[in-house]
């Protein structure tokens, strides 16, 4: 799910979402494009959180108009608003002609009525090519209606500058123990020893929900009895175990003395500059940083897992931003184009290559170069299921909700019990307007 798009490609426009949704809505019912017969330019209008759309997108969707004559425009908003801004204007029969959304498993049918709301692409060849790991979060009642083009194993890591630990002589941390350890040893010596973007706001939780792939090895058919509410967060000690371990490294401050005013695009001059020791990122983070810096010696910087709990597994996403064509799109065979064109072979290569951190795509092809250090994590770490938000009903939907408490935590205005206490509320909610079966009255959750 996230790196900044910095560059404007073919009249792609930035909006961060400040103004009343209503106005919005009055401005894309405007702008719509026109049917395919009309003499006027044909355009087509895309909605993103921000971090979604990479600046690989943005130029294959220049090349696109270049063959197709058909200009595509991006509008961009904060993540803690979009989702919402979406909701909105979907009800009301105004989003754009695609939107994208973080989709999972369990988004389709319970989340949005995709009947209703999108362009069927069943049909479409490139489904077929489609790794099929990916189409429980693209699929409804045996049918497509979206479209992932997103780094097929995203594992979430720390990295760690090595020069630092090799100065300090520590090495990466196997343990929770361990790796408290070595962050009061860079502490001792004047460096932060993790940069936790904080003004990101989703960034924060991943350092927990990331982990959802290690409870559940731990804990065969954990998932289920969360999914089935036969368990509530709140009453999983576990999860408590590790948020006290996250809570008391902020509280020691390793996590920096003003984290959550850091930047998520600050992380990479951190690290270059020995200001800060590791960062929570993708396994491929060191390599976008050489992109850009390629003297910051990025290329043996080193990884290790989440070590709350003293984890030992990577998750692997199996939800992603996902495109969605809009039912009531002007053009809606423009943007069938649009989405072949982005699936063809020669631009899906591209993307892969050109993606600020991943290794790989949803989409066979050929082979990502990678770094050696790249290889050798990934030759050697353990990698497990999905992470909770992928796994789990009704986590992704409140992700804007759970970031501000998870804020709170690490700041000290909320207890890690009442931010999986919210975590139950909200999915006792959601399920209720899903009626979903498991939340019924008749139904209750029971202690594991």
């Amino acid at each position: 799910m996230r790196s900044i798009l910095r560059k404007v490609f073919c009249g792609i426009t930035r909006t961060i979402f400040l103004a009343a949704i209503g106005a919005l809505i009055a401005a894309c019912g405007a702008d719509r494009s026109p049917a395919p017969g009309s003499s006027l330019p044909r355009k087509i209008q895309v909605m993103s959180s921000d971090g979604w759309i990479y600046d690989v997108a943005g130029e294959n969707a220049r090349l696109f108009e270049k063959e197709t004559g058909i200009k595509v425009s991006f509008t961009i908003y904060a993540p803690h608003v979009y989702y919402r801004a979406l909701q909105t204007m979907l009800a009301a029969g105004e989003a754009t002609d695609i939107f994208l959304m973080q989709s999972t498993r369990w988004y389709l049918g319970n989340e949005i009525d995709p009947q209703k709301s999108c362009i069927d692409l069943t049909n479409e060849e490139w489904t077929k090519r489609l790794k099929p790991e990916w189409l429980p979060a693209v699929s409804y009642k045996s049918r497509v209606y979206g479209l992932i083009v997103w780094d097929d194993m995203v594992g979430w890591v720390y990295t760690y500058n090595d020069k630092i630990f090799k100065r300090l002589g520590i090495a990466a941390p196997r343990t929770a123990k361990e790796f408290m350890a070595v962050c009061e040893r860079i502490k001792q010596a004047g460096i932060v020893p993790i940069y936790e973007p904080g003004a990101s706001r989703w960034h924060t939780a991943l350092t927990f929900f990331e982990m959802g792939a290690t409870f559940e090895e731990n804990d065969p058919g954990l998932y289920d009895r969360l999914n089935m509410n036969r368990l509530t967060f709140a009453d999983y000690k576990p999860f408590r175990r590790a948020l006290d371990q996250i809570l008391l490294a902020a509280n020691r401050g390793y996590f920096g003395s003003d984290f959550m005013a850091d930047t998520l695009e600050g992380s990479k001059t951190a690290l270059i500059s020995g200001a800060a020791a590791m960062t929570l990122n993708k396994i491929g983070f060191a390599r976008s940083v050489l992109k850009t810096n390629p003297g910051s010696g990025a290329q043996s910087w080193g990884m290790f897992p989440i070590p709350w709990l003293d984890n030992r597994t990577v998750s692997i996403e199996r939800s992603a931003p996902t495109w969605f064509g809009n039912a009531r799109s002007r053009d809606p065979e423009a943007v069938l184009d649009l989405f072949r064109f982005l699936t063809r072979e020669d631009n899906l290569y591209r993307y892969a290559v050109d993606q600020p951190e991943g290794i790989g795509l949803s989409f066979p092809t050929r082979p990502v170069p990678l770094l050696p250090n790249e290889q050798s994590f990934l030759g050697s770490a353990h990698f497990g299921g999905e992470p909770f938000q992928g796994g789990i009903k009704y986590i992704m939907g409140q992700w804007m909700e759970l970031e501000a408490d998870f804020e709170k935590m690490l700041i000290g205005t909320m207890t890690p019990q009442a931010v999986l206490s919210g975590v139950d509320a909200r999915r006792a909610n959601m399920a209720a307007a899903a009626l979903d079966p498991a939340w019924q009255p008749t139904a209750g959750p029971s202690n594991p």
